[in-house]
């Protein structure tokens, strides 16, 4: 990573909301439909206030090791070997999310724009743009984010306004869905909704104004919260629970009900390409994440060299999943919940509270910490 890029305050949150949101547009609100019914947007705002109390941990490790980032940390709160079991963890975390939100977006693109075109076409094309990006650095990665970020969310904004006509409320019924304890449970179980938080931990050192850093993770979370549960209303509401149950990808089928009088019709072309940009972006996020964590827990200067190798790596764990089918699957909370649920919260949640009760337990017993 290098010391000389520098990021905003304005810029990082962009990039982070982006990141966290962007599986709204995959198999995310059927996901919730699965889980809970018509209450599955209860388990998506549950998760986030556990996220948050969670990110307490996170923040407290960043607070207290100012200009160091989370695998920096945990090599001088744990030493080499665990540190460098830890950093190599939070790297096979943005390896696979990344490969799994790859492949999606590749399968979306197919689904609605590109359907005679080969998977591994597509995931070629966004490997060289992710490759780019990671040779760029996280600071021009973000001032794009902040620069298309208010255009994602207007896009955004437009889907939710015309889709307000089709909404029936009574879809939302019953509000508990299967009932208070499977939702507690399910949000509990389901921290990975909000995992990629993690990456704030990598770039935290590079934000400017050091003094915001904590406030800006809480205002990342916030904003994602918000999107993704009203969502998940959304889509709900529209088709109910039953036939979001049976989407691919519901968010796709909200945009072809975007229509204004007999002029402007079939217009979900237009939010393909905004779709692209968001896509781009969070690939892009998670992909640094990768190469920098790799360097990272290697103590490798420049992480550059890194992208070509990570990036073929990326590639041959994308194309494993068989069909779309295999892949949705795979992203299943439902059906697949210690690969995906289990292992993305340890990493995103549970690495940091270890290193906190590491940091806090040597430091009640009298050992020197933060040298």
């Amino acid at each position: 990573m290098s010391s000389e890029e520098k990021i905003g305050h304005h810029e990082a949150l962009s990039l982070l909301v982006i990141i966290l949101s962007a599986k709204v547009f995959l198999s995310f609100p059927r996901n919730m439909a699965l889980l809970g019914d018509a209450a599955g947007w209860i388990i998506v705002f549950l998760a986030g206030i556990y996220s948050l109390v969670g990110y307490f941990f996170l923040s407290a490790l960043l607070k207290k090791y100012p200009g160091k980032n989370i695998i920096q940390i945990a090599h001088q709160v744990s030493g080499g070997i665990c540190g460098k079991l830890i950093g190599a963890a939070l790297f096979l975390f943005f390896l696979m999310t990344t490969s799994l939100y790859l492949r999606q977006f590749a399968e979306s693109f197919i689904l609605a724009i590109l359907p005679r075109t080969p998977i591994s076409v597509i995931t070629i094309l966004f490997l060289i743009l992710l490759v780019y990006t990671a040779l760029l650095g996280v600071e021009t990665l973000s001032r794009v984010a902040w620069l298309l970020g208010p255009y994602l969310l207007i896009a955004l904004i437009i889907i939710f306004l015309f889709s307000l006509p089709q909404m029936t409320f009574d879809h939302l019924v019953p509000v508990l869905g299967p009932g208070p304890v499977p939702l507690i449970k399910y949000s509990l179980t389901h921290l990975s909704l909000f995992s990629e938080i993690i990456l704030f931990g990598i770039i935290a050192p590079l934000i400017r104004s050091r003094e915001k850093i904590n406030r800006i993770g809480l205002y990342i979370l916030g904003v994602a919260v918000v999107i993704n549960t009203g969502v998940t209303i959304l889509t709900t509401a529209v088709f109910n629970y039953v036939e979001t149950q049976k989407m691919v990808f519901p968010v796709f089928q909200l945009t072809r009900l975007v229509a204004y009088g007999e002029f402007v019709q079939r217009v979900e072309a237009v939010f393909v390409f905004l779709w692209f940009f968001w896509a781009g972006i969070q690939l892009s996020g998670l992909f640094y994440g990768a190469v920098t964590s790799f360097a990272q827990t290697f103590r490798i200067k420049n992480y550059r060299p890194l992208t070509l190798p990570i990036a073929v790596l990326t590639f041959t764990i994308s194309l494993i999943p068989a069909s779309m089918t295999e892949t949705v699957e795979l992203g299943d909370y439902t059906t697949s919940p210690s690969l995906i649920s289990n292992y993305y919260s340890i990493a995103a949640f549970g690495i940091p509270f270890l290193l906190w009760l590491i940091a806090f337990a040597k430091k009640h017993l009298g050992g020197v910490t933060n040298d």
